[in-house]
């Protein structure tokens, strides 16, 4: 909905995507005037004078003379039809810095004379090694595409190494600030509580659709972009009887068919609710724990306590690959522990038990033994 009513100032509002950016302005008295404004300023962000952006794509892409500008831009106006806006919008602000600062120190140049050293200039100026590997990856993908398109005969990111990370420990709730959390949650319980239920990323949630509970099936379907490519795929889960409860009371109190989560400022789903957990915590008197922590903690719950098994969990995560949960749980195999069980009970009483040859060897080396080690070139 790019245009609608706020009901707090009783003022109209418009906002809308470009190339990854949200914009958006409000204090309208009309819905005409609020119209009007947003095509002025869909027009001026067309104006080719404009940054990275709204630089018009270029009508005949030659290697030799293409920019670095025109390359991004034309990797981001596909990009915006495949990923979500948070995507393209991350995607776009790395483009800008890169670009920005090759412009700075290298001037205009054509996106064919792009370096590894210019590349790698580029990332040291980030304040962390995850940093650098983070934007290390988005310009491996613009330069991989421009290559696959043959567009660019080379890629000057692939020989530009990623730098070590010390990765820590995922902090997630314990039982009890889990349910002080669920408690403080108030009126927005049920939407945490569908994370809960579902093990679910916070944004396949915010995207259900009321066409994605059948209730006479006691399924939920989950929407993700987290596959090979990007493509949007969809996976039905089971509802458990507290998930079918408390999605019938939203269906039987809804005033739309459409979003199970409805935002009253947009009258659409909601795009990220970062605030509201961030408060949550607050109240609950909890660290500030993310949305990602309940699933897991979920996941974590299910394994630790009542020991499902890690193929299950990793079915009901959605992971494709068995290792991606056993990092995500960072689990021990139990069938690792059950080897290093084989260890366990006296070993010298076993040992002593099977030496034949040297009746003396355990009274020389036996930790009561009175006789001392001595070692060449030292007298105690």
């Amino acid at each position: 909905m790019p245009l609608w009513k706020d009901p707090k100032t009783g003022k109209y509002r418009y906002q809308f995507q470009y190339l990854g950016r949200r914009y958006s302005k409000t204090g309208f008295d009309s819905q005409k005037a609020a119209k009007a404004a947003m095509a002025k300023h869909r027009e001026e962000l067309g104006q080719p004078t404009q940054t990275l952006p709204s630089s018009p794509m270029p009508s005949a892409l030659d290697s030799r003379t293409l920019s670095l500008m025109e390359l991004m831009v034309k990797h981001l106006r596909l990009a915006e039809r495949e990923l979500v806006p948070s995507t393209v919008a991350y995607r776009s602000a790395v483009f800008r810095r890169f670009l920005a600062h090759v412009r700075q120190h290298h001037g205009e140049i054509p996106a064919v004379s792009i370096t590894k050293d210019m590349v790698e200039e580029y990332l040291l100026t980030r304040p962390t090694n995850h940093n650098f590997n983070k934007e290390r990856t988005e310009l491996m993908r613009l330069f991989t595409w421009a290559t696959d398109g043959e567009l660019l005969p080379k890629n000057p990111v692939l020989k530009v190494r990623k730098l070590t990370v010390t990765k820590e420990k995922k902090k997630i709730p314990t039982l009890q600030e889990m349910a002080k959390i669920l408690l403080a949650a108030g009126k927005d319980r049920s939407f945490l509580l569908v994370l809960f239920h579902t093990m679910g990323r916070v944004g396949e949630i915010l995207r259900l659709r009321w066409e994605d509970a059948n209730f006479q099936e006691k399924a939920i379907r989950l929407w993700t972009r987290k596959r090979k490519g990007g493509n949007l795929e969809f996976d039905w889960l089971p509802m458990n009887e507290d998930l079918e409860k408390i999605l019938w009371e939203m269906w039987q109190k809804r005033t739309q068919d459409e979003w199970v989560f409805l935002s009253p400022l947009t009258g659409s789903h909601y795009v990220h609710r970062f605030t509201l957990i961030k408060n949550i915590c607050e109240r609950a008197g909890v660290p500030h724990y993310t949305y990602h922590t309940i699933r897991h903690f979920v996941a974590s719950y299910l394994f630790d306590k009542k020991k499902v098994s890690l193929p299950v969990i990793s079915k009901l995560l959605r992971h494709k690959n068995l290792q991606t949960t056993e990092i995500y749980l960072q689990a021990i195999d139990p069938r690792f522990r059950e080897t290093m069980r084989l260890l366990e009970g006296n070993i010298i009483s076993f040992l002593s038990e099977t030496l034949t040859e040297d009746k003396n060897l355990l009274t020389t080396y036996s930790p009561t033994s009175p006789q001392k080690e001595r070692v060449q070139g030292f007298e105690p």
